[in-house]
């Protein structure tokens, strides 16, 4: 029976244990350590707090050291990744509104000490919520944007709005088009012809 680690395991050997406990072939110490890995995740479901958490799992496993605990919550964290980053919003809002909720009890109070516990929660509610973002994303941004076609006579530059071709007239229209779409470089007659229009 080969003895490697939890975490180096096939996904479909886990899954089959905790399917099948009896018909696994995973060694008694490997199960043993699932079942530790299984049941603090399901602690840290509960109770976020890995202090906390570190608590009821050494209550449930007595025969574990401190350093066994804590390797357990290391490799909880790693094979169930996915579920508690996931809910990295959620964590977030829960610890804002408990703060919150502080500040609020405390607001009722008048005295120092619940002034200086309303101040040190503000100083957490700030670290909380961060820095707001240098510059929000727009998503109707194109429509703010201009956009010219420039056509280009040796010397002069002339800018043709999109939004305003509409009220050229159509000969320069044509003009424009027929130069646009044949791709080629225009001269300085064609030029003169299409303002001239």
């Amino acid at each position: 029976m080969s003895t490697f680690a939890i975490e180096e395991a096939n996904y479909e050997l886990i899954k089959g244990y905790i399917l099948d406990p009896d018909s696994s072939p995973l060694s008694a110490r490997q199960q043993y350590l699932l079942d530790r890995v299984i049941s603090l995740a399901k602690i840290l479901d509960k109770n976020p707090l890995q202090k906390t958490a570190i608590s009821l799992h050494r209550a449930k496993y007595p025969d574990i050291v401190s350093k066994t605990a804590y390797n357990d919550m290391h490799l909880t964290v790693c094979l169930f990744k996915t579920f508690h980053t996931f809910n990295y919003d959620f964590w977030r809002t829960w610890i804002i509104n408990s703060i919150v909720a502080n500040i609020t009890r405390c607001n009722n109070d008048n005295s120092l000490a619940a002034r200086k516990i309303i101040a040190l929660e503000h100083q957490n509610l700030l670290k909380a919520i961060g820095k707001p973002p240098t510059d929000l994303e727009d998503p109707k941004r194109m429509e703010k944007q201009s956009f010219y076609i420039l056509i280009q006579n040796t010397k002069n530059t002339i800018k043709l709005d999109v939004e305003n071709l509409h009220k050229l007239p159509e000969a320069t229209i044509r003009e424009i088009n027929r130069v646009v779409f044949t791709r080629n470089e225009i001269t300085e007659q064609d030029v003169e012809e299409i303002f001239k229009t």
